[in-house]
């Protein structure tokens, strides 16, 4: 694994010639099937929890089990519905805590407390670089390992304070054993845009 470049948060990158790369990679394209069931007008993104080569739990991002689905028919999250009708708004990795969908990672977490499954030393693969809120609730469980596919770049100016918080949690989760990496598949992958926060005034 090697560092990434500056523009982007911090992570290191599984390459294809990588030792650990074709377990890392099967894993990844079973995250990739399970985003293939998310219903979001937003990123489709899925999840997978993995201890000893079993898999523990897989979600996908959408509204809460039995909400009217995040699509454009029946629009269950507004947030989401305003960012697919009017991309002009600027919602693009923004006012996460007034989206009604639940994040991929989110939903393995919840999906596996509800069964009794603990994910501690788990690695969890998930197709899109976790917000700052899954990747707190997944260092707090102490999973071993969180590989991504898409990273995210905070792409305003005056974000830097946005890489440098980021990267503090990154650098901790290291410091206590973690692994933070994105998989590499051959395959050119496009950062996804994020606007978090607002700049400072």
């Amino acid at each position: 694994m090697d560092s990434a470049g500056s523009r982007q948060l911090a992570f290191d990158v599984v390459r294809p010639g990588d030792q650990a790369w074709p377990k890392h990679d099967f894993y990844m394209r079973l995250a990739g099937v399970v985003e293939s069931g998310a219903k979001c007008l937003g990123s489709r993104v899925g999840a997978v929890a993995v201890r000893d080569d079993r898999v523990l739990g897989m979600g996908y991002n959408g509204t809460p089990s039995g909400y009217p689905n995040c699509t454009e028919q029946e629009r269950g999250c507004q947030r989401c519905a305003l960012r697919h009708d009017a991309p002009a708004a600027g919602l693009t990795g923004r006012l996460y805590d007034i989206c009604v969908c639940v994040h991929a990672e989110q939903n393995v977490v919840v999906t596996a407390a509800r069964f009794g499954v603990g994910l501690a030393d788990a690695w969890v693969y998930t197709t899109l670089q976790p917000c700052f809120g899954c990747l707190k609730e997944l260092m707090q469980l102490r999973v071993h390992g969180i590989v991504f596919l898409r990273p995210w770049t905070a792409h305003h100016p005056d974000y830097g304070w946005v890489e440098a918080e980021y990267t503090g949690l990154v650098t901790h989760y290291r410091g206590r054993g973690g692994v933070f990496a994105r998989l590499e598949t051959g395959v050119p992958v496009e950062a996804v845009g994020a606007a978090i926060g607002g700049p400072l005034a």
